[in-house]
């Protein structure tokens, strides 16, 4: 019997939920438009965190929710 798509390791819809709601506020906290080169980070480094194990929507957002310190370039 084949496995389903949830044994293969892809992730679940109540994940892509977490994972979004984490990725929108760290782009409003760090006032990226979400189509932007910054914003594919963030999205790629959440997707690592989370297949390393970091599944908490708390420490997702910790990690790459932070504000910006730098001041943002034209």
């Amino acid at each position: 019997m084949p496995k389903s798509v949830y044994d293969r390791g892809l992730l679940r819809p109540d994940d892509i939920a977490k994972l979004q709601r984490v990725f929108d506020e760290a782009c409003r906290r760090r006032d990226v438009h979400p189509d932007s080169a910054e914003a594919r980070e963030i999205a790629l480094n959440l997707l690592a965190l989370h297949n390393a194990g970091m599944v908490e929507e708390e420490m997702l957002m910790e990690t790459v929710g932070f504000r910006r310190l730098e001041p943002k370039s034209a």
